[in-house]
């Protein structure tokens, strides 16, 4: 789906927020104390608005990269364009390719319809008057793919421009559109809020209104748009809305359903294509370790257009579905491989006169080991590592190039991240400055 307006909530903060301030604050952000293991789900990785295109090329990529989820918004004015008419054929050939190639589905129930309002215009809104043709809508069309969809998210960012009403308006459609959605599959994972970070902050009023309306009572998980300046400040983002949802059980159940940054346009968040793979493999691994079910990246492409002005023409993994030339794909594919079905053990690797701002993280899957370091500190860092196992690899996740390397080596670690791959071995790896 074409965004007419900004995923990142941004736009106006400049006017708002000192900018200055923002770009200038602190990149890194604490690692998360857990005292036990974490498993991260097998199916970790996704990307928003992927498989569009429906070409076996596409599909052929997102197989390279490791993809378990796409995500699309299933539009009411495109599925029911008239009253009682009913088209799902563009829907259908999306959902059937995602099927046979094996990746799962989210689809998002959002959006009116023009012929709900008197100027015949959409407006993000639904009139309460006009809520039982919205449930309608969603009946009809999680009944239409039941065993095919495999999860379903209930409107897409109602504290931005995307929901036009009240808060009280909104959460009482949540409430009621939760309860259309299990009238027609009681079975199919269910998610609920999709927040952002608003041009205010963090909207904590409207999260806990959406607990409190009892609007998450036949809801499986949260979904939360964590856009920020860097990676260090999304993590931080995530640890804030993370304590406020698990005062109601779901500190557990959240899904980043959106997160990226783009590399062009005026947004604030932007960052350069050189520093764009770091960003990638950092938000990852600060997700992951803090518990996030899911990640879903927006996005793979990078719209194909003439003059490219908005950020939003910056946001994808891929410079175009022209030639899938990478900005940050590899990087994700570095994740989606050895992230997904890993163990996160937080007491390893050993450390020993290592600074603080040496980030490390080390991961265990069925057939080896991955650890992945940075320096969030100025300039890099010269340390030995000691690994366990055979076949030790350092990938880049920028070219996505590997290089055979020894279990006891020095290298430098720095603001682009390190990961080092291996097979085997139970020993605990060692860092040493």
């Amino acid at each position: 789906m074409k965004r007419l307006l900004p995923a990142a909530a941004f736009f106006p903060m400049a006017l708002i927020l000192p900018v200055a301030a923002l770009l200038f604050s602190c990149a890194s952000a604490p690692q998360p104390v857990l005292t036990q293991e974490l498993v991260i789900p097998a199916d970790f990785a996704g990307v928003v608005h992927a498989g569009g295109t429906r070409t076996q090329k596409e599909y052929a990529y997102l197989d390279h990269l490791g993809v378990s989820w796409i995500l699309h918004t299933f539009n009411w004015d495109s599925i029911e364009p008239e009253p009682g008419e009913w088209d799902f054929l563009y829907y259908d050939a999306l959902v059937e390719k995602a099927n046979a190639a094996g990746i799962k589905v989210l689809g998002i129930l959002a959006y009116d319809t023009w012929w709900i309002h008197a100027d015949r215009e959409t407006h993000k809104y639904i009139p309460p008057e006009h809520i039982p043709g919205f449930l309608n809508y969603v009946r009809k069309t999680v009944s239409h793919y039941q065993g095919k969809v495999d999860a379903w998210c209930i409107w897409n960012e109602p504290n931005f421009v995307f929901w036009k009403g009240t808060k009280a308006e909104y959460l009482e459609l949540a409430r009621q559109t939760a309860d259309a959605v299990r009238e027609a599959d009681s079975e199919v994972t269910l998610i609920s809020g999709a927040f952002n970070r608003g041009i205010f902050g963090l909207p904590e009023d409207y999260i806990r209104g959406l607990f409190e309306s009892g609007a998450m009572e036949k809801v499986d998980a949260v979904a939360f748009h964590p856009y920020e300046l860097n990676p260090g400040r999304t993590a931080k983002l995530y640890d804030r809305f993370k304590h406020i949802v698990d005062d109601y059980g779901f500190g557990d159940k959240i899904w980043i359903t959106e997160v990226g940054y783009p590399t062009g346009g005026w947004y604030p968040t932007r960052v350069t294509e050189k520093k764009f793979p770091a960003y990638v493999v950092k938000t990852f691994v600060n997700l992951a370790v803090r518990g996030s079910q899911k990640i879903l990246w927006y996005q793979l492409f990078d719209p194909n257009k003439r003059v490219r002005k908005d950020s939003e023409d910056f946001f994808g993994l891929t410079r175009s579905r022209r030639d899938y030339t990478s900005k940050g794909a590899e990087a994700f594919r570095l994740c989606a491989a050895y992230l997904s079905g890993a163990a996160y053990y937080p007491e390893k690797p050993l450390r020993d006169g290592v600074p603080n701002s040496l980030q490390s993280f080390y991961f265990e899957g069925s057939g080896g080991g991955a650890l992945i370091l940075w320096n969030d500190g100025p300039g890099s860092k010269t340390l030995q590592l000691t690994l366990p196992g055979t076949g030790h690899i350092r990938h880049d996740p920028v070219s996505g190039n590997s290089l055979a390397i020894s279990a006891q080596i020095d290298i430098k670690a720095g603001s682009m991240p390190v990961f080092i791959t291996w097979q085997g071995g139970n020993e605990t790896p060692c860092v040493i400055q």
